[in-house]
């Protein structure tokens, strides 16, 4: 069996120099860094994608990238490990899980770490290991038992394209509110099966995005000026509104008018919840009616991480598909 690492940056590669300062090192030293990399009973092979970077600074350009890299090896590896940074890791795991398509049918887990690996009491060891592991896994017919792109972080594995960063602070760094983890690392290492995702292995793959999407926080006590800046004043294509609760609105008099505007100008709607345990949903409120009648797609449970970069996706298909591919639920993104 053979692995690959693919190294893209983050906390994860960071090692401490004589003077104490941190600096990320090369590929070729993650061995060094995790000698028990040796006792896996596979051969793992580590590559690093570009120059590495602070996951703060990833985006289309890179996440095209980490696409194009899995495929070019896909028929050489049986599974694939992404170390990646938390900050922008739910982006990117949403990414990969859309663009790669059902088609790549091998299991892609995306981790990284809270502390360095070149920090004595790094989280990034047993995250490393246990993602490794988890890409060995086999069914009785010889077949990857895991075939969608996950993230595994402090003991947890993941559906990637529904975790969030909840914390910079604790090992736990990542929550999936809306979709019950896939599976656990315990004394034995556990997988849900039934919850695991079932790729169509003849789906190709998404490359064309229009990145041009912009994210619009509902508040109390905000301005038709303010809104209509950042729906109509700001040239998105695409605007994600984070509304309250399962779908509702402030009962601001213009808002109707204004949502409507936007639409008819061609800039795409949809909505997610400020609330990150939450799905939007048709409303029986009066204050929900209003985003439902003016045409904003609602999200079906999905993060707004897998929102935001599903809608880019979308957003580069022709015109009338793209409701119906923001409806459709492309990697088990959405309820």
């Amino acid at each position: 069996m053979k692995l690959l690492i693919l190294y893209t940056g983050g906390t994860i590669g960071m090692v401490a120099q004589r003077d104490g300062s941190l600096v990320p090192f090369h590929s070729d030293a993650l061995r060094a860094n995790v000698p028990d990399l040796a006792r896996l009973a596979a051969e793992v092979d580590c590559r690093s994608l570009g120059q590495p970077k602070d996951s703060s600074h990833v985006g289309p350009d890179d996440w095209r990238a980490m696409a194009d890299a899995l495929w070019a090896a896909r028929d050489e590896f049986d599974g694939f490990v992404v170390l990646h940074g938390t900050d922008t890791m739910a982006y990117s795991a949403s990414a990969l899980s859309f663009m790669l398509g059902g088609s790549f049918g091998k299991p892609v887990v995306l981790t990284g770490s809270q502390v360095p690996l070149g920090v004595l009491r790094s989280d990034g060891r047993d995250n490393l290991l246990t993602s490794l592991e988890i890409a060995m896994l086999r069914d009785a017919q010889g077949g990857p038992q895991v075939r969608e792109v996950t993230v595994f972080f402090e003991n947890r594995l993941f559906r990637g394209n529904r975790v969030y960063k909840h914390s910079a602070r604790q090992f736990d760094a990542f929550h999936s509110p809306n979709y019950p983890e896939l599976g656990r690392s315990g004394v034995e290492l556990v997988l849900h099966r039934k919850r695991l995702w079932q790729p169509d292995l003849g789906e190709g793959r998404r490359t064309a995005l229009n990145a041009n999407v912009a994210v619009a926080t509902l508040t109390p006590g905000m301005t038709e000026a303010s809104l209509r800046a950042m729906l109509l004043g700001s040239g998105a294509h695409g605007v994600i509104l984070q509304t309250l609760g399962s779908g509702n609105a402030p009962a601001w008099p213009w808002l109707a008018a204004v949502l409507t505007e936007a639409g008819a100008q061609g800039v795409r709607l949809a909505h997610v919840s400020q609330c990150r345990a939450a799905s939007t949903a048709p409303s029986n409120y009066a204050s929900g009616k209003v985003i439902q009648d003016a045409g904003v797609w609602e999200s079906g449970g999905m993060t707004l991480e897998a929102a935001v970069v599903k809608m880019m996706l979308v957003l580069a298909l022709e015109p009338g598909m793209q409701h119906a591919a923001w409806a459709a639920s492309w990697a088990g993104e959405r309820d």
